[in-house]
């Protein structure tokens, strides 16, 4: 499959809105709080995440993504690539009462919580924590051509 490289969205973050799965969201990088990240929430308090097949599991159970996500797969390993990945069979993501598992769309392309070497002080490298998050994205506004309503 063909990966386009789009310019940068623009879009709307909902601070309201309480935090479900396959939201996405915008958060502070973990490893340095001044950079915003939008990915997609996956893994929630206190559940243990892993990957396998190109599908989520949380606490041993298989998660159905909704209707449009349904094409996506999530890599739990890259080819050519160093091993210590979180979220794999070998290695889940045990997350602490206030802490998220966050993926990219790309799951080819993305530096999200497989692959984060430090976290916030006091917590997983893995993990969002709840104080990083900043709202939930509801709507890509620009450019026009991918303008749709998320949540």
């Amino acid at each position: 499959a063909e990966q386009r490289a789009f310019p940068p969205d623009r879009f709307l973050v909902a601070k309201f809105l309480p935090y479900q799965r396959w939201d996405v969201v915008a958060f502070q990088y973990p490893e340095d709080p001044s950079t915003m990240y939008v990915m997609r929430l996956v893994g929630l308090p206190g559940e243990t995440i892993h990957i396998e097949d190109g599908a989520v599991w949380a606490n041993g159970t298989k998660l159905e993504p909704p209707a449009d996500l349904r094409g996506n797969e999530y890599l739990s390993e890259f080819p050519d690539w160093r091993p210590e990945m979180w979220g794999t069979k070998d290695r889940p993501a045990v997350l602490g009462d206030d802490e998220y598992f966050v993926l990219g769309d790309f799951s080819a392309q993305s530096s999200d919580s497989r692959l984060w070497k430090q976290g916030a002080p006091g917590h997983n490298p893995f993990a969002v924590p709840e104080s990083h998050l900043r709202g939930v994205v509801t709507h890509i506004y620009w450019p026009p051509q991918r303008w749709r309503i998320l949540r």
